[in-house]
């Protein structure tokens, strides 16, 4: 079954990608399981490090924007609630995303500006701690998240942040000896764009930015693709990849830099001609920012919903997205493509789930690569209208090849809409299972999984 094909633009070389399963001893032993489920109150999400602690971060109520960081042992101890930021002229806040390397983590907090208006613009908290220097805070107002990301070896932390109202996009970077780094780009051209970025070690970016949207039916404007790097040591921005796409849009979903190669995961989508009547197909670039290799879906899907990228010391590229298909339900896709194979493996999830608020948000599914190839991912199951809701965990290894081995699933029974964060690190990895409370904010009800 193939799911991937060429993708006709200059500079870029297609391949096909064929459906993998994992062979009868990729899985590991019954003693290295997930650990039984923890609840934890508030927002919450939860990172696994790997000195054996869970570090639990949350925020307050609907109207509390003050943000906890509670910590549990390696014995199973928990300890009290330490007070890491109170956002002023905040609300509704939810850690949106984390990552971590080398028993560091960051996460990145979501809120709502305390405006009056119907629909307020977003404040983003970016939050890192570091076993040096604890906790550091940076506030972005009117700005929403495009991506999170830790440099391989635990040196730098980026946030890239989209503008809302026509301001420069943001990617924020933190070192502890070196502070914060802000890095300032004005959208393109007159209908912007959407950004995601990545760091390495050494302080070098890449950046992913997509544009496009759809005036009317069959009526595109601005669509395009750019791939831009930042060099550290002369200070400067390089356009690597700039393409045009007329008869449709750009949507940058993710990004992931080791060394000088990366893995971006991104939506190009196309009119049907109909009333609300998108198609989305998943592309997949690897390799250097100038002259990645590209391969895209062979069948467009409805749409889109989420997805990630991450890239392995070995160079290994591994992509995942939650699309919907044409029964409309969501289904779940993880693809991996080693630089000596001629085209990516791409594994069937299988499971499907209905189009809850949280699926449609894009938080029905995550995955979470460290850089050794260690992975977590997690996503949300519910293929019928009478059967019930459960959520599909698993740790694993990606190999030099691009296998997946040292696989462990786990399988949670939960309600409905019930929404997912994994967070992997080259030891540990965690899933944080939650909810949503009408079409956007979370529940205060969480619970967490680990993997030592």
């Amino acid at each position: 079954m193939h799911l991937l094909r060429l993708l006709s633009a200059p500079a870029l070389v297609g391949v096909a990608a064929s459906l993998v399963t994992p062979s009868p001893g990729a899985v590991a032993a019954v003693e290295d399981a997930w650990r039984p489920l923890q609840d934890a109150g508030g927002a919450t999400v939860a990172v696994a490090l790997e000195d054996g602690t869970t570090a639990l971060l949350s925020v307050g109520g609907p109207d509390d924007a003050t943000i906890f960081d509670q910590r549990r042992t390696a014995d199973g101890t928990l300890l009290p609630p330490t007070l890491v930021a109170s956002v002023e002229r905040a609300k509704s806040c939810r850690p949106a995303e984390a990552v971590t390397a080398r028993g560091s983590f960051a996460v990145a907090v979501e809120c709502r500006t305390k405006t009056g208006e119907d629909d307020p613009p977003a404040t983003l908290v970016e939050l890192v701690w570091t076993q040096d220097d604890g906790w550091v805070t940076r506030v972005e107002p009117e700005a929403e998240l495009g991506s999170l990301d830790y440099s391989a070896g635990g040196q730098y932390v980026a946030f890239a942040t989209n503008s809302e109202y026509g301001e420069p996009h943001h990617v924020t970077s933190y070192h502890p000896d070196l502070g914060w780094r802000d890095l300032t780009r004005d959208e393109l051209g007159l209908t912007g764009d959407d950004i995601v970025a990545a760091i390495s070690d050494s302080g070098n970016v890449v950046a992913v930015r997509g544009a496009g949207f759809e005036d009317e039916p069959g009526y595109w404007f601005g669509g395009r693709l750019v791939v831009e790097t930042y060099d550290d040591a002369a200070g400067t921005w390089t356009r690597r990849l700039d393409r045009s796409h007329p008869d449709g849009g750009i949507d940058p979903l993710a990004v992931d830099l080791v060394g000088r190669r990366f893995t971006a995961t991104i939506v190009r989508s196309r009119s049907t001609g109909e009333l609300d009547g998108l198609d989305d197909r998943v592309v997949v670039l690897s390799g250097r920012p100038g002259d990645p290799r590209s391969s895209s879906a062979s069948r467009w899907s409805r749409w889109v919903l989420t997805g990630s990228a991450a890239t392995t010391r070995a160079g290994v590229a591994v992509a995942s997205w939650h699309a919907v298909d044409r029964r409309g339900t969501a289904k779940p896709w993880l693809a991996t493509w080693a630089p000596k194979r001629p085209r990516p493996s791409v594994t069937d999830l299988r499971w499907r789930t209905t189009l809850t608020d949280g699926a449609i948000f894009g938080r029905a599914m995550d995955v979470s690569v460290s850089a050794n190839g260690r992975g977590a991912l997690a996503y949300v199951r519910h293929p019928r209208e009478d059967s019930s809701w459960t959520v599909a965990g698993e740790s694993f290894r990606v190999a030099r090849d691009g296998r997946l081995t040292d696989r462990v699933p786990a399988t949670w029974a939960r309600p409905a809409d019930t929404i997912v964060t994994s967070v992997a690190s080259a030891r540990t990895a965690s899933i944080t299972l939650g909810g949503m409370v009408g079409s956007e904010f979370p529940t205060l009800e969480t619970s967490y999984s680990t993997l030592p």
